[in-house]
């Protein structure tokens, strides 16, 4: 295992103890104030839990996930604002996300969070991600991440919902004997597929403030199998759906 992906499975592993750890304080801080203990308000508000579900989305993510510092901003934000009222102007809290959101974008496509080497360290199928022989997969994923490597050899197709998190579906050592459908989606989040270079790919998903990117390299000797047909439909906000593939 080379030292990226040491350093992937040390974070993930390490999100889990930090969410964990915010979950028993938080239960603690909860069963004091039941047992009427002087807690602050703040301190089991849905808005801390907000932040801290973001400082773990950006721990787990290297701190390179817009998601978790919406989570952070809006709950400090309310934090604010309840300490101080009207401090902070909370109607422009969506536009502002909007605004901040088509910025990431636009970086995104010029290169500036260096997605080509992002790209070039990725594998073609890593063993100690989750490995799944189901025929037809169902993942939901909020403030969270899921990654599968898919070896079902009969695939039937899938059906994602992925909002503020990011879900990783790799099909390389998979098969399909007949055109099948993904339905996929997607709410401030990414959805990023692998496929075999030979499979044709159709989109019909839905974008707003959204898009499907079609990054595959396809070499014009290969020759596109009409059985392996894969078909994506569904919808896109505020999100991004990736379609890799490596020869």
């Amino acid at each position: 295992m080379d030292n990226s992906n040491i350093n992937r499975t040390t974070r993930q592993r390490n999100s889990k103890i930090l969410a964990g750890l915010f979950i028993i304080t938080f239960g603690v801080l909860f069963l004091l104030e039941r047992q009427g203990m002087p807690i602050a308000d703040w301190a089991v508000s849905w808005k801390t839990i907000l932040i801290a579900i973001g400082v773990v989305t950006l721990y787990k993510h290297n701190f390179r996930h817009f998601a978790g510092y919406v989570l952070i901003g809006i709950g400090t934000i309310f934090l604010i604002n309840e300490a101080k009222p009207e401090t902070v102007d909370t109607k422009l809290i969506l536009p502002v996300i909007v605004i901040l959101f088509g910025g990431t974008m636009i970086a995104k496509s010029i290169g500036i969070f260096d997605s080509k080497k992002k790209r070039h360290n990725m594998t073609v199928f890593d063993d100690n991600k989750e490995i799944s022989s189901e025929d037809y997969i169902q993942a939901t994923t909020f403030f969270g991440g899921v990654t599968k490597n898919v070896v079902s050899k009969d695939f039937k197709g899938a059906d994602f919902t992925t909002a503020f998190g990011g879900t990783e579906i790799n099909l390389t050592r998979a098969d399909i004997q007949q055109p099948v459908t993904i339905n996929a989606s997607t709410y401030f989040g990414g959805i990023t597929l692998i496929v075999p270079s030979n499979w044709k790919v159709n989109s019909e998903i839905t974008t707003a403030f959204g898009a499907v990117e079609d990054k595959r390299n396809i070499s014009s000797d290969i020759e596109n199998d009409p059985s392996k047909t894969l078909t994506l439909k569904g919808s896109c906000y505020f999100g991004g759906v990736e379609i890799h593939s490596y020869i």
